[in-house]
C-alpha cells in the first residue's frame, strides 16, 4: 500500500442544466434543489456532509458570491447557486463576508449587459472573472464548477489524507503557486475543514465496521462523502487489503475523534 492509496480526491461538482427547464433562487427553485441533490449526490459542496440526515432535509441553496454584490444580478444567477448543509452556508461562509465584497467596479463591469436569469445554463465570461477575482480576493473556493484563479488557469482542489484524517490541497494539479496555495488552504480554514469541531465519526465508524465484519458494508449509509468515495476505492483491492488499511486508518482518526 502507497501512501498515495490514502489519498481521496475531493470530486469538483458540474451542474448539467436540461435545457427545457428553468432554474433560480426565487422561482424555479424546486427545479435547482433536485439538480444540485443529484449533482452532489446528496452532499454539502464545502464540507462533504450529507444534506439528508434520517430522511430530513438539512441542505440549503446558497449563493456563492453573495448576492448583497449585486442583488439584481447574483440573486438569480445561476451558475452561482450551490448547495451546502446548514452549517457551511449560515456559521462558516459568514466569517470574513464583508472583507470579500467585490470593488465596485468589478460590481459595475459585471452588471452591464444582458442577463438570461432564469435560463442561464453555463457561467458567463463576465460571470468567470467576477468568479475568479472573489476567490483570489477571499481565498475561498466557491461551488459549483471548477475553482480556478484565473479562467483557464490551473484547477484549484483538494484531497483527504485518510492516514493524517485531514484535508490537503491536490497532489494531482502539479505545483500550485503561492497565490493558488493560499486560496486552497483559506478555503480549507474558512469551512474550519480540519478544525476540532468538524470531526469525522463517520470515517472512524466505517474503519471499524469493515475490521469486525470483515466485509465493506455495502448496504450500510454513511453521512459523508469521503467514507463512500473511500469504501469505492476498496472495491478495486482484496477484503484482505482493506481491512489491513482501515486497521492503519482507524486508531489515527479514533485518537482525533476524541481529542479535546
Amino acid at each position: 500500500m502507497t501512501r498515495d492509496f490514502l489519498l481521496i480526491d475531493i470530486p469538483v461538482f458540474v451542474p448539467e442544466y436540461d435545457e427545457n427547464k428553468e432554474y433560480g433562487w426565487n422561482k424555479f427553485k424546486d427545479n435547482l434543489w433536485d439538480l444540485l441533490k443529484n449533482t452532489t449526490k446528496g452532499y454539502c459542496m464545502y464540507c462533504y456532509d450529507s444534506i439528508w440526515i434520517n430522511g430530513q432535509r438539512r441542505g440549503q441553496i446558497e449563493h456563492g458570491i453573495e448576492k448583497v454584490n449585486l442583488p439584481e444580478r447574483l440573486e438569480d444567477c445561476v451558475p452561482n447557486l450551490g448547495i451546502a448543509c446548514e452549517n457551511c452556508n449560515m456559521k462558516y461562509k459568514k466569517r470574513g463576508e464583508m472583507q470579500r465584497r467585490l470593488p465596485p467596479q468589478s460590481i459595475k463591469e459585471f452588471g452591464e449587459g444582458e442577463c438570461l436569469r432564469f435560463s442561464c445554463k453555463a457561467p458567463c465570461d463576465k460571470f468567470k472573472k467576477l468568479r475568479a477575482e472573489y476567490m483570489r480576493k477571499g481565498k475561498i473556493m466557491i461551488q459549483p464548477f471548477e475553482a480556478r484563479k484565473a479562467d483557464g488557469g490551473r484547477s484549484l482542489r483538494i484531497q483527504y489524507d485518510l492516514y493524517q484524517c485531514k484535508y490537503i490541497p491536490s497532489r494531482n494539479c502539479g505545483e500550485y503557486d503561492e497565490e493558488e496555495l493560499a486560496i486552497i488552504e483559506g478555503h480549507i480554514k474558512q469551512f474550519a475543514l480540519n478544525g476540532a469541531d468538524r470531526k469525522n465519526y463517520e470515517l472512524e465508524k466505517f474503519c471499524k465496521n469493515v475490521i469486525d465484519n470483515r466485509c465493506l458494508m455495502q448496504g450500510y449509509e454513511y453521512n459523508n462523502l469521503v467514507v463512500e468515495l473511500f469504501r469505492k476505492k476498496l472495491q478495486g483491492i482484496s477484503m484482505k487489503e482493506a481491512i489491513n488499511i482501515c486497521k492503519t486508518i482507524y486508531p489515527n482518526v479514533h485518537y482525533r475523534n476524541n481529542v479535546t
